[in-house]
């Protein structure tokens, strides 16, 4: 039986969490079940009362070009030992696209352990994780946060710097920031602020119990240098038409509004399915689904994953030749998604 788990029940899948991830550390299990539980939806598979395959789903608050949406960040995705291979994870993944559709989460996202899991579904890369090294100079120091500045503070000097450079990021704010504090203090983590002489420019943080790593470091590109970066979140486009809401025309595009024609393929949200009636304008768009079935031949399709791809950004793939003004739609620039769980 699949279902999702009522808040008292969560703490049931704690034993198949530490089977799964047996690398995770003690503490930063116990701030998992205590803090991330709390606004989290769980759905579980259960035979003869025994939960044998999970999906967690943790909501976060996503800006997109200027607008505010949920979307969930799905993690904790986990069958037992004994229960694999039997169509477990499929059937969680499967009921959570249909979930998420009806509630009209423009997209969901993930930290995959392995990109093969998820490509079937059409889940693509859409964030690389960098590595930042910061650039040292005679007036640049670092000092630990603590009794600096007030979480509020910290939120709004996030988003200010993220809103420069991206166009897609979670959206910072007090609880987002202490809640982010709990889990470096989990790893033994810390936060330090980072000034050139007087005028704060930045802050970065590490953690690890076993291995110290880089958890983020936010400043200018003057103060830093890329390191390295590797794939990190993989996305997929959920609800179409929510989604499509800000892609725009590009500024150099010919015409102020444009009305076309797309097939869309999408095997597992059939909403997503059929020929849309796509509205763009250089402030945004409206699709309206015109039909379920495609005609073949008689209009430009596109794959659910080759939107995800190049609609974030990613990939430009060879369908959007065929579509009129395809190369005019502008995609978002920049999207920054470096939650860990």
């Amino acid at each position: 039986m699949i279902r999702y788990l009522e808040e008292q029940e969560k703490g049931r899948c704690r034993e198949l969490w530490e089977e799964a991830f047996p690398d995770d550390t003690k503490p930063f299990g116990d701030y998992y079940f205590k803090e991330k539980m709390k606004d989290n939806h769980v759905l579980v598979c259960e035979e003869e009362g025994r939960i044998v395959s999970m999906l967690h789903r943790n909501p976060y608050r996503i800006y997109m070009r200027g607008t505010e949406c949920v979307c969930d960040y799905i993690v904790g995705v986990s069958t037992a030992v004994s229960e694999r291979h039997k169509g477990h994870m499929r059937n969680l993944i499967l009921s959570v696209l249909r979930d998420m559709q009806e509630e009209r989460m423009p997209f969901t996202f993930l930290m995959p352990a392995r990109e093969s899991l998820y490509l079937p579904y059409d889940f693509r890369f859409i964030f690389n994780q960098p590595r930042w090294v910061l650039r040292y100079g005679a007036d640049i120091r670092r000092e630990p946060c603590a009794g600096k500045l007030l979480a509020a503070d910290l939120a709004e000097w996030q988003n200010a710097w993220l809103k420069r450079q991206y166009e897609v990021f979670a959206i910072r704010d007090e609880a987002y920031i202490n809640r982010m504090q709990k889990e470096l203090e989990s790893e033994d983590g810390i936060i330090r602020l980072i000034y050139d002489g007087d005028w704060f420019v930045g802050m970065e943080s590490e953690w690890g119990l076993k291995e110290r790593e880089q958890r983020y470091l936010y400043t200018g590109e003057r103060y830093r240098t890329l390191a390295s970066e590797k794939p990190a979140i993989m996305a997929r486009i959920v609800c179409l038409p929510e989604f499509l809401k800000q892609i725009r025309l590009s500024e150099d595009c010919r015409e102020d509004e444009v009305t076309l024609e797309i097939g869309v393929s999408d095997l597992f949200v059939p909403q997503n399915q059929g020929v849309w009636k796509w509205h763009l304008t250089k402030e945004g768009s409206e699709a309206v689904q015109e039909s379920r079935f495609i005609a073949r031949g008689k209009t430009a399709v596109i794959s659910i994953a080759e939107m995800t791809q190049w609609l974030f950004g990613c990939q430009i793939p060879a369908a959007v030749a065929e579509i009129p003004y395809g190369t005019e739609i502008e995609p978002f620039r920049g999207v920054f998604l470096d939650e860990v769980v």
